[in-house]
């Protein structure tokens, strides 16, 4: 896999204490190339598709919804490094998707931390404190300029505020979509190529309102098999990949899914969490 290529250091310390102070760190990513390539690839992958669904989330790793020209972005070695700098080595791919909007569609999720898939009384309110070890992390990627992320910084330390609890009532999950603004809430604004990792216990939303622009952005998770995962780890469906469908991926690619079966086989505890996910991605993709 891509971590046997010579390992190197991006962050600063400074910038992995903001990390664990604020939740979030920004980092240019991509070239015009490379956002040209991934674009170019997304829009025949939706011709040859015949989709024409306005939004749409796909897994792009799936057999049936796999993308084949953006997948080697899991192997980026960029990605990979800011990832060990944050987590530790041995990076274990845990979930990635597309997100395609057109121009014109309303987009708006109410804030939430990402534990919308587990039943309430499995989530512990430990998750949310300074002494919790982490092991994961979200990347938002787009190859479109993109102002859609929304996060409270620092809340991921914490439990909810009176504010927060205000809007969320009785759930850790999410606030309805018309509930009222967070103060401490702060936009996240991301040009092609720019990618925002941050810690997705933190309060944040997706919320664009009605686009002025067409919106594609890429999702992945990941942990570090130093330690154990996270509930997160049940993104992929690991069930669907074939000794043939490996087989007909490119190298880089084949090598991290294969990573993430032996990972899989390490750490049976999560099928739980795997269910459950399952379960959630199935549903339809909701908004207002």
């Amino acid at each position: 896999m891509t971590q046997l290529t010579p390992q190197h250091t991006l962050l600063s310390d400074a910038e992995r204490a903001s990390f664990r102070e604020q939740g979030y760190l920004i980092r240019k990513i991509l070239d015009d190339a490379s956002i040209a390539r991934y674009v170019a690839a997304v829009e025949e992958a939706r011709r040859e598709r015949g989709d024409v669904q306005r939004m749409s989330n796909l897994q792009f790793l799936q057999p049936g919804k796999a993308i084949r020209g953006i997948q080697d972005i899991i192997c980026n070695e960029e990605i990979l490094a800011v990832c060990r700098d944050l987590l530790g080595d041995n990076i274990i791919v845990d979930g990635a998707s597309l997100f395609y909007g057109e121009a014109g569609v309303d987009y708006r999720q109410g804030w939430h931390r990402d534990v919308l898939q587990v039943p309430d009384e499995q989530i512990d309110l430990s998750w949310f404190s300074e002494d919790y070890h982490y092991n994961y992390v979200q990347m938002n990627m787009p190859l479109t300029t993109d102002g859609c992320l929304w996060i409270v910084p620092g809340s991921h330390r914490r439990q909810l505020d009176a504010q927060e609890r205000a809007v969320f009532g009785n759930t850790e999950k999410m606030a309805p979509v018309d509930a009222p603004e967070l103060s401490n809430g702060k936009q996240i604004l991301l040009q092609p190529g720019e990618a925002v990792f941050y810690n997705n216990y933190a309060v944040h939303r997706g919320w664009g309102g009605v686009l002025k622009d067409k919106r594609i952005t890429i999702h992945m998770g990941f942990h570090s098999a130093q330690y154990p995962p996270t509930l997160h780890f049940g993104v992929l469906d690991h069930t669907e990949y074939s000794l043939d469908y490996l087989s007909s991926l490119a190298p880089c690619v084949r090598e991290a899914l294969r990573a993430h079966l032996v990972e899989r086989a390490r750490h049976p505890e999560v099928n739980v969490f795997h269910a459950y996910h399952q379960q959630f991605l199935k549903q339809e993709f909701k908004t207002t």
